[in-house]
């Protein structure tokens, strides 16, 4: 059956015809009629990646991606409006003006929506012509050892088993990463960068906050985050996909904070359908606004608010994996939760934890407000090492850093497995994780092992975790028994963590020499009573149980 898009009966508090910023106006058209472009010629207006992507995992086109009708465009022009962006998906566009009369003039035009939005439901599909339906050519190499020195970088990468796809020849070839953020400050004349450059491997830049194409100013965050993905120096920062292709496109305006730009972002995400991304990391999050009318509330984290969150969920649909931070509100009193687009549906939500593998307590916490588990996952956001613009390498902290981890390790997985669609990949991901059998509101799953997720995509069945241990007493007082069953020869370690992810005891034995091991566990009567998690790690295998000290 075909994936399609299913955009309808969506209602939100946000009006088809406002000010999201000084002087800048969102405005929706009715339709899209008198269009040039047409459904049937699809290589028009879409990549051949863009649709290679699209038919091999059998998604249809629809009437999302149908650019906006140039005419519309023209006439707002006409007007002397100056259009700055426009969204295909949410028919829409935005505008700059400071004659506040023409803009009240413009309701009266006949293909301008003045109605609360309800996105139409898009009944036209057309299946994207077979010849594009041919999956990425699998890139391969010699497996060796520690492929590349990591240096400082290591325990960001090591804690996912990312290196293992390295060491197998996953490396990002072939994959394209659009990085949506703040700016590229020092591009691209930093030393993390050099092989990214020389290779040709930037293929498009794009500013959706000032328009052009240039990008190499206003903030470091992006560059940062980029260094994260793509950096190649060795002994200091290797990153979690040193060999992919990338887009780099603006989306924030790091001098102001307004509901723009979310809207920046959806012009930004549809590029980067179009020019045939796989993954889009999103590391940025959107709450609170300088205008305060504009401002979500935990009870707006439900996927289906946001226009962001939306937009988000529409890329997923395309076939694309969003990865998105949810956040730095993990120590905010009035707001501890996920920030918007980490509440969307059908995307990977990164939070953050230290290189112990313990809770970062600035990490946004879950669930999202309609009870999904979020975040989704979590990723090394706690000192973790990137580019700065002197050419030297330090540590950062933030979701903003533990995102780009996951995007890059997700596209090298996807390489390997480019016959999966996102959903699968995505979904392998979380039940890699460490508490994928018990996940919590501060780390979701748990931290993923891309060793795993590809043992799962290479079984071709749905991953169950079935248990090869057993906890005795449970609920305990001062320490349990855990009977592990033939495991003659496995190696064997064994962790207590809070639920926060804080480690409380580790036990390590480095092979179980007789089969049916029963290990006792003891000396913990000094923890408090509450809930920990019980994780097992048999030789490259975790196992985790909830265990509650009485």
């Amino acid at each position: 059956m075909r994936t399609t898009l299913l955009i309808a009966a969506i209602l939100w508090g946000f009006t088809a015809f406002s000010q999201v910023a000084p002087n800048k106006y969102y405005i929706e058209f009715t339709d899209k009629n008198n269009n040039t472009f047409s459904l049937s010629r699809p290589e028009e207006f879409l990549s051949e990646r863009a649709l290679q992507r699209r038919a091999v995992q059998n998604i249809d086109l629809d009437m999302s991606d149908l650019p906006v009708t140039q005419m519309y465009v023209d006439s707002l022009e006409s007007l002397g409006l100056e259009v700055l962006n426009v969204s295909k998906w949410f028919n829409s566009a935005t505008v700059y003006t400071m004659d506040s009369l023409l803009i009240d003039s413009i309701t009266y035009l006949g293909f301008v929506s003045n109605s609360a939005k309800q996105l139409p439901v898009n009944n036209e599909k057309v299946p994207v012509p077979e010849k594009y339906n041919v999956p990425r050519e699998t890139k391969l190499s010699e497996s060796k050892i520690n492929y590349y020195n990591y240096g400082t970088s290591s325990d960001q990468i090591f804690m996912h088993n990312g290196q293992v796809l390295h060491n197998e020849g996953f490396r990002g070839q072939g994959m394209l990463i659009a990085v949506t953020d703040a700016g590229f400050s020092g591009l691209p004349y930093l030393p993390a960068f050099d092989s990214l450059y020389q290779a040709g491997r930037v293929v498009s830049t794009r500013n959706f906050v000032y328009g052009g194409d240039f990008v190499y100013s206003y903030s470091t965050h992006g560059m940062r985050v980029l260094s994260i993905l793509s950096g190649n120096y060795p002994g200091s920062l290797i990153g979690s996909a040193p060999e992919a292709d990338y887009l780099l496109l603006m989306s924030e305006d790091p001098s102001s904070e307004t509901y723009l730009e979310e809207i920046n972002w959806i012009s930004a995400a549809e590029y980067a359908d179009s020019m045939g991304a796989d993954v889009i990391n999103v590391s940025l999050g959107y709450l609170n606004f300088d205008t305060p009318e504009f401002n979500h509330d935990y009870s707006q984290m439900d996927g289906n608010t946001a226009m962001i969150s939306m937009a988000a969920r529409v890329a997923s649909s395309k076939g694309i994996i969003v990865v998105a931070s949810a956040a730095n509100s993990g120590e905010n009193a009035v707001h501890p939760w996920i920030n918007a687009p980490g509440d969307a549906k059908g995307i990977i939500t990164a939070g953050a934890v230290w290189s112990d593998m313990s809770y970062a307590a600035f990490s946004s916490i879950g669930p999202s407000y309609d009870g999904r588990i979020k975040p989704d996952v979590v990723a090394m956001g706690g000192g973790t090492t990137n580019q700065e613009l002197d050419g030297s390498f330090s540590q950062g902290n933030g979701t903003s850093f533990s995102s780009p981890i996951l995007s890059g390790l997700i596209a090298c997985l996807w390489q390997k497995f480019p016959e999966k669609t996102n959903m699968e990949i995505m979904e392998a991901v979380r039940q890699s994780s460490n508490l994928y059998n018990n996940p919590t509101v501060y780390l979701g799953y748990g931290i993923p092992d891309f060793e795993l997720a590809g043992i799962i995509l290479s079984s071709g069945k749905t991953y169950t975790r079935e248990s090869r241990i057993d906890v005795f007493p449970n609920p305990f007082t001062s320490d349990f028994i855990i009977s592990l069953d033939n495991n003659s020869g496995d190696s064997v370690q064994v962790m207590v963590n809070d639920i926060t992810g804080r480690r409380n005891y580790l036990w390590m034995e480095k092979t179980c020499e007789d089969s049916n091991v029963k290990i006792k566990i003891e000396d913990l009567a000094r923890l408090k009573p509450g809930v920990y998690i019980l994780t097992v790690i048999i030789n490259t295998t975790r196992y985790s149980e909830k265990i509650i000290k009485k």
